[in-house]
């Protein structure tokens, strides 16, 4: 009677303890080592059997909340699949599944606490053998109604699978956990293994020593029909969603690799043997006299292979800083300095509250380089990094600087979210789903996304091959679109046009930045064997 169930339970625990045990997954601080309760006394295992019986009462009543927020939360997608997920969003999405991890975490270990149920005696069997099957219809049943919500949404599957450090999620979880709940050759078992049940369930139709046993057979029955349910009415779209699984983890090897490869050598060839930019020291100079901490930069190097591979006359953008003696000075302003005062409201500063949340990268900004101190943060192939005047704008042959009409808390509010970034990777997918790595473009729009409590800039994406995306050319399409309209976001700074002939950058005048994004990607002068020497 009981050996059917114990099976499919032992698929899933190996399963299950295979994939949390390989990713190295930290967020719970659960022991997974195995708890022998056959090796129990019968006062101890009762007393476990009262303790862990009230433990899964809970675990449901947490489950039916957090299944009410995923219909919430995630019905509204449903229908219309979104392109990209708001910060907001995020975070809503996050915390949803962070919560649930932690039901699923102490449910794995239930159930592997409860497998030699069968090992013990008498009356404390049957209680056993209800709280592994109870932690496992639970888990089956809410594992089901998760993915059902979130599969096939584009934006739910990448930002569930990255890693999550501040929680202790490493990446890969959510692909991992899908594919072990879709193993539909476990379901196969789920019909025997409730009528299994069902007879086992008999024995306790009358009042007994508990009556949580009663309470959590029922739930069981809800549980079990809910899966059933499920796989009745998906069993043919979640086998697809796991085929696509299997293709994209195989697909994704082959691809990406290649994809950051070509981009890689892109990244560091150029059809010059020049290496700094027509923007002279000079206009460097005059760069930092006008820019202001917030500023977004637009940058364009000649003769780069970049050019080829990035959509528009604009490859590149950067956040600009200025110094940390700049920066401190800027952000000495009573509304930034009321926000990030400390609650016990001491008074720290814009860059106290930097160097207290962000300590390495805040290290970092203040160190500079070659004499010169860090004034830009910018994503390069070397990730979310700190650079000098001189090697962002000083290695570029044209330059634009653009002002957010935001207030001074909001762009500092944009610089700490950029600091937040900072070492993060680089993203060769150049999507705009990914929060763990990050293109140049992805850098800005994430720093100035809007939030609650957080005024920021809406940009226009586009779509390129499938993947939703920011290039820095829509950053300056946009400006002229909107420019001396109620819609503008962004004033006008200054720009330094290239005149590549001469080989000389030149002030340039809002006019001519407006119609520098219709400009081609490459330049013409090429064709008059120009050496750029």
């Amino acid at each position: 009677m009981y050996l059917s169930i114990r099976i499919s339970q032992e698929r899933l625990f190996i399963l299950f303890m295979i994939v949390a045990l390989l990713i190295r997954c930290s967020r719970h601080p659960l022991n997974v080592k195995r708890e022998y309760i056959s090796n129990l006394s019968t006062v101890e295992l009762t007393k476990r059997i009262d303790t862990d019986l009230q433990l899964l009462l809970i675990i449901d009543q947490n489950l039916q909340r957090l299944q009410q927020q995923e219909f919430d939360y995630f019905n509204q997608f449903q229908s219309e699949k979104p392109m990209i997920l708001t910060l907001d969003q995020r975070q809503e999405i996050i915390g949803i599944w962070v919560d649930y991890i932690d039901q699923v975490f102490v449910l794995m270990k239930l159930m592997l606490d409860y497998h030699e149920y069968s090992k013990t005696d008498g009356e404390l069997r049957d209680e056993a053998y209800f709280i592994g099957y109870g932690s496992y219809s639970m888990l089956i049943s809410s594992g089901l109604y998760f993915i059902q919500n979130t599969a096939f949404i584009s934006p739910f599957e990448i930002l569930l699978d990255e890693e999550m450090p501040e929680y202790g999620i490493p990446a890969g979880l959510y692909t991992a956990f899908k594919r072990q709940i879709l193993r539909l050759d476990d379901y196969y078992n789920v019909k025997d293994d409730f009528d299994n049940f069902r007879q086992i369930e008999k024995k306790y139709e009358t009042p007994t020593r508990l009556e949580t046993i009663i309470r959590l057979n029922q739930i069981i029955e809800k549980r079990i029909t809910t899966a059933r349910n499920i796989l009745d009415a998906e069993q043919h779209s979640l086998t697809f969603a796991n085929y696509l699984d299997s293709i994209k983890d195989s697909s994704l090897d082959i691809v990406f690799p290649i994809q950051k490869g070509i981009a890689l050598f892109m990244a560091y060839t150029r059809l010059t043997t020049r290496t700094d930019g027509f923007i002279s020291d000079r206009q460097c100079r005059q760069f930092i006299q006008k820019a202001e901490p917030g500023d977004i930069i637009l940058e364009r190097g000649e003769w780069r292979m970049t050019n080829l591979g990035i959509p528009g006359f604009w490859p590149h953008s950067a956040l600009y800083l200025g110094s940390p003696a700049e920066l401190e000075a800027w952000s000495d302003d009573p509304e930034i300095n009321n926000h990030y005062q400390k609650p016990d409201s001491t008074p720290t500063g814009f860059i106290g509250y930097l160097a207290h949340k962000y300590p390495k990268a805040f290290e970092t900004y203040t160190h500079g380089e070659n004499n010169e101190p860090f004034r830009v943060i910018e994503g390069l192939k070397e990730g979310i990094v700190f650079h000098t005047v001189s090697f962002s704008i000083g290695t570029a042959d044209h330059v634009a600087c653009l002002r957010p009409r935001l207030s001074k808390l909001d762009k500092a509010q944009a610089i700490e979210k950029a600091f937040q970034y900072w070492g993060r990777g680089y993203d060769y997918t150049f999507s705009l789903l990914s929060d763990n790595e990050l293109v140049c473009s992805e850098l800005i729009y994430k720093s100035y996304e809007s939030a609650t409590g957080k005024n920021g800039l809406e940009f226009q994406f586009s779509e390129i091959a499938g993947i939703v995306t920011l290039p820095a050319n829509n950053i300056a399409a946009q400006f002229d679109q909107t420019y001396g309209t109620d819609g503008a976001q962004l004033d006008f700074v200054l720009f330094f046009d290239c005149n590549v002939r001469k080989g000389k950058a030149h002030s340039a005048s809002v006019e001519q930045f407006r119609k520098s994004h219709l400009r081609p990607r490459w330049s013409f002068y090429l064709l008059d064997n120009y050496s750029g020497h």
